[in-house]
């Protein structure tokens, strides 16, 4: 009887989506090399979520669909700035930001990639728009603020269109800002036109 309600409790402590949307919010994300993905709020008391390769699979199937790679008008810029060549929704964008910037970032915090096999980032998520920050090499931390975040979307603006999926990284720099639609295939390293 203990041991079924125990069972029973530990179960229903970590949630397993199947679906591909994650409720709006901040979390810290854990990428496994599997592809498995971990999505931890930044609001206690919250159960993690746990997507699995299939299920950010068939997310980044259905955002590939109307996809458009605009990956090669950069490729002779100083500055790191990538265009996806897609719009994304206005208003999500803007408040994902809104908390990444002034509820996440503040004045700032540290994430690092510091295990191997495992990728952070953190993911601003609303109404399926997602503006994030990503510790892109494994063995590496990084900190970022709200000026890091300002400067990044002016960045991302200057170069593509206001409210195009995109993502800047300082030169030199293993750490990138960015933003896309929930479930696009961000953070996971390399380069050559692929997302962040």
């Amino acid at each position: 009887m203990y041991l079924t309600s125990a069972v029973v409790a530990f179960a229903t402590s970590i949630i397993a989506v199947s679906a591909t949307t994650i409720p709006d919010g901040v979390y810290t994300v854990t990428r496994y090399s599997n592809g498995t993905q971990v999505f931890t709020s930044s609001e206690n008391g919250v159960s993690p979520i746990v997507l699995t390769a299939e299920d950010s699979a068939a997310a980044q199937a259905a955002n590939r669909r109307d996809m458009l790679s605009s990956s090669t008008l950069n490729t002779l810029s100083k500055r790191r700035t990538d265009c996806w060549g897609y719009q994304l929704e206005e208003f999500g964008i803007d408040r994902a930001f809104e908390a990444l910037a002034e509820q996440w970032a503040g004045n700032g915090q540290d994430v690092c990639s510091d295990e191997p096999g495992k990728r952070r980032y953190v993911a601003s998520l609303r109404d399926q728009m997602m503006v994030y920050y990503c510790v892109n090499e494994v063995g590496k931390c990084g900190n970022c603020n709200r000026d890091d975040v300002y400067y990044a979307m002016a960045q991302m603006d200057s170069k593509c269109r206001r409210y195009e999926a995109s993502w800047f990284g300082w030169p030199g720099s293993f750490e990138i800002v960015g933003k896309a639609r929930q479930g696009d295939n961000v953070c996971a390293g390399g380069m050559n036109g692929n997302p962040f």
